[in-house]
Parts: structure tokens; sequence; C-alpha cells
């Protein structure tokens, strides 16, 4: 016979409560986080998620009958080095869920959180991103939140299909999409190079330089960039495929420069990126240069915020103050939490969070199948991350979350996190008169 369900003894009438104040363990021992600026990651550079975070919806005053509820399980997969953003995935996630719960999306009984380190590609090796979600599944967990690099994704995949258990991924691996793979994605490989290419050509860039990165996408990456940028009538100078520790990186940037590039694309990891700042240093060249969503490394340490410095890129951060989902739930994440963390990985775990549990609030019962058909039904969902018109939804054959300008171009230069627009293109027709 198993244990009958453990009731915490937490639960109140009038609020959902969680049974910890924090999700990871530099808050709760009262050491905080290391980030310096508004837009670098919250939490400390060597933090442990708390395992099984439990809340609790509010009861209203009413009894259990007999024995409690088991909590309902949200997998959550780590299957990078998060540094200082861990506890700007767990705490939104937590907040996320309180706020759904208050607002009566859910209130059958609690939700737990349950966490597994599966650090996998690049770094580590590929089985351990597998083998922490046949975990999560087997500690019955009806949705996990994750994956979030593309090799690991697309490794996941197969395996996600057939356990049947639906995950929401980060990735901007566009060929993640099948029955139980969804994403809230922070960008989309190729159109990151559509995009990038189009915002070098408005910049009045005819000469660029292409470096793209070895891994699952690197080609995506360096195919739609290339692609694009000969249709806009650009011409690509030089070529580049980097490792993730490139070598000769100062060279290739002078070969280039000496070739007549005039602006620069980098599409990948972004664990390259790193590498660039003293490498443009050392050249005494500061040309125009754009990168996909690797740009919003700038949160995972305030080290790698330095290495970005001068580069825009693809953000999700929409201009300042306009998105009212966002400042709310920032004002929210300040009340509960006691601090004023913004980066785009906060609301893009808050959007990930809602996503579960409006899936299992929708589901007939709390079994995966059901979730996933739950997640299906998920409509016009207000977006935290991107512009005001932000939202999310899903369908049968739909697994790409976001829609509307949930893209976007910031620039990281002395220091500061710009707003650089929207990216809106038009058909070269429509300038012509």
């Amino acid at each position: 016979m198993f244990d009958a369900p453990e009731d915490l003894g937490i639960a109140e009438p009038d609020r959902a409560v969680s049974s910890v104040r924090f999700g990871t363990q530099s808050y709760l021992e009262g050491t905080g986080g290391d980030g310096k600026s508004w837009y670098e990651g919250g939490g400390s550079a060597k933090d442990k998620a708390v395992q099984g975070i439990t809340i609790y919806p509010p009861t209203g005053g009413v009894q259990t009958q007999g024995d409690p509820f088991e909590p309902v399980k949200i997998g959550i997969l780590i299957d990078m080095d998060l540094n200082q953003l861990l506890a700007d995935w767990i705490d939104p996630t937590i907040l996320a869920i309180e706020d759904a719960l208050n607002e009566g999306v859910y209130s059958r009984g609690p939700i737990q959180l349950v966490i597994a380190d599966a650090r996998g590609l690049p770094r580590e090796n590929y089985r351990k991103v597998i083998d922490g979600y046949r975990w999560l599944v087997e500690q019955g967990c009806v949705v996990v939140l994750g994956p979030m690099i593309s090799d690991n994704s697309l490794v996941l995949q197969d395996t996600a299909n057939e356990l049947g258990v639906a995950c929401v991924g980060w990735t901007g691996a566009h060929k993640f999409a099948s029955d139980y793979c969804f994403t809230v994605a922070n960008g989309d490989i190729p159109t990151e190079g559509v995009m990038c290419a189009q915002w070098l050509k408005a910049q009045g860039i005819q000469k660029v330089g292409l470096f793209w990165e070895q891994g699952s996408s690197g080609r995506d990456y360096a195919d739609y960039f290339r692609d694009t940028a000969m249709q806009l009538g650009m011409t690509v100078v030089r070529e580049v495929k980097l490792e993730p520790n490139p070598r000769g990186l100062e060279e290739d940037l002078a070969m280039m420069r000496d070739l007549g590039v005039e602006g620069i694309y980098y599409g990948g990891y972004g664990y390259a990126t790193f590498h660039f700042a003293a490498a443009f240093k050392a050249l005494d060249w500061d040309p125009p240069r754009v990168m996909g969503t690797a740009f919003m490394f700038y949160s995972n340490s305030n080290q790698w915020a330095e290495g970005l410095e001068g580069w825009h890129g693809v953000d999700q951060l929409g201009e300042d103050g306009t998105n009212p989902n966002y400042n709310a739930m920032i004002d929210r994440m300040q009340k509960r939490f006691g601090r004023a963390t913004r980066n785009v990985v906060v609301a893009l775990a808050y959007d990930t969070a809602r996503v579960a549990i409006h899936g299992i609030a929708n589901a007939s019962i709390p079994a995966p199948l059901q979730v996933k058909e739950g997640m299906e039904r998920i409509r016009w969902m207000p977006a935290t991350n991107g512009g005001p018109g932000t939202y999310i939804q899903f369908g049968p054959h739909d697994r790409k979350g976001y829609k509307g300008d949930f893209l976007t171009i910031r620039e990281l230069r002395g220091g500061e996190l710009r707003f650089d627009g929207y990216h809106r293109p038009e058909w070269p027709s429509n300038q012509s008169s």
C-alpha cells in the first residue's frame, strides 16, 4: 500500500500559500543574488533549487472530506548552467501558480514542483536530459517545463512522444513541435536569422560577416540568414564556423575588417559570444553587430553581460512600460519575493508556468494525456513577455505558443539595456512610392 497523501497544514481560506518563501537555497539562507543591474539574473551564481515545493489553493473555508488531496505534480527540467537565473525561473513559477490559484483557475488541490538537474548538451552528455525527463515522469509529473537548449530538445523529442508527458520548452529549434512537444519559446532559429539580416539591411549595411556555431541549429542560423541577406542584396564577405569555445576569433575579425565588412551577424548557442568583447577591443573595432536570442544570456551572469557590450540582439522584452501584464507581474514579484529583477527570464518563466497550470485546469482529469489536451485549449492567454499585443495560444496542431510582438530588438551598451524596436518588416513594394 502507498502512504496516504500528506497535508502540510499550510492551506489558508483566502489566499494561495506555498511551502517555501523562496524557491532557491541562496534566498532561503539569506545570501540573496549577485545581479547588479535590473536585467541581470536575480539569484546567486552557484545556487540550488528547493525540491518538492507545494502550493495550496485558497480553501474558501471548505474542509476536505477524508484524506487530503495529493498534489498534482509539475516537473522542471533544468538542462543548462543557469547561474544567476535559477531563482528567476523558480520564483516566477511559484508566483504564476499562486496567481492562478488565487484567481480560481484551479482549486481541486495543491500543486507540487518537482525539479530535475539534467544538464546535457553542449557541455555534458546527451543522456542526462533524457534520464532527467524519465525521472520526472516516474515521479508522476503530468507536464514538464523545459528543456531550453535546442540540442537537448531534439534529443528528447522522441522520448517525450513515447512516454506521453508534455514538455513546454524554451527552445528556438523549429523542429521541436510534435504531439507532446510545446514551446513558449524565447525565439525561433530560422526567424532570428531572417530578423538579423533585415536589421543589418535597415542600417544601410551591404557587406556582412557571418559567424555560426557548430550544433543542431547552427546551419539553420546560417542558412536562413544567408538566404535573406542575398535576397536583400547584401554580400556575405566571409563566413566562419565556430565551436562553443572559439579559437582564432581575433584573427577572423581582423580579416573581416580588412575585407571591408561593415556589420557582423552571430548565430548559435551563445557560449562563443562571451569571447567577442576582448577581440573587438584588441582590434579597436566597433562595427554594428547583431545576434539571435543568445543575446539574452546577458542575464546569466554579470560577466556575460559585460561580454555582450555593443551588441544588438533578438530579445523578448517589449518597449519599457508598455506591457501592462509584465508591469503588474513585476510589481507582484517585488511584493512576493522582495526583489526588482526584471529580466526576460522572469517573464518567460511566469508565462511557461501559466501554460502548465491552465493546461491542468482545462484537463478533465489531472493525467498527462488530458493535460496535453488542456494546453491545446488555451486561447488568447495574456503574455507578460513581448509587447502589449502579445498573447499565448495553442491548438491540436499548433505547438508554438507566443503570438504577436513577442520578439524585439535591444542593444546592450554602456551597461544599459536599451529597447531598439519591434521588428515589423514591410514589403519593398510598400516603400517604393
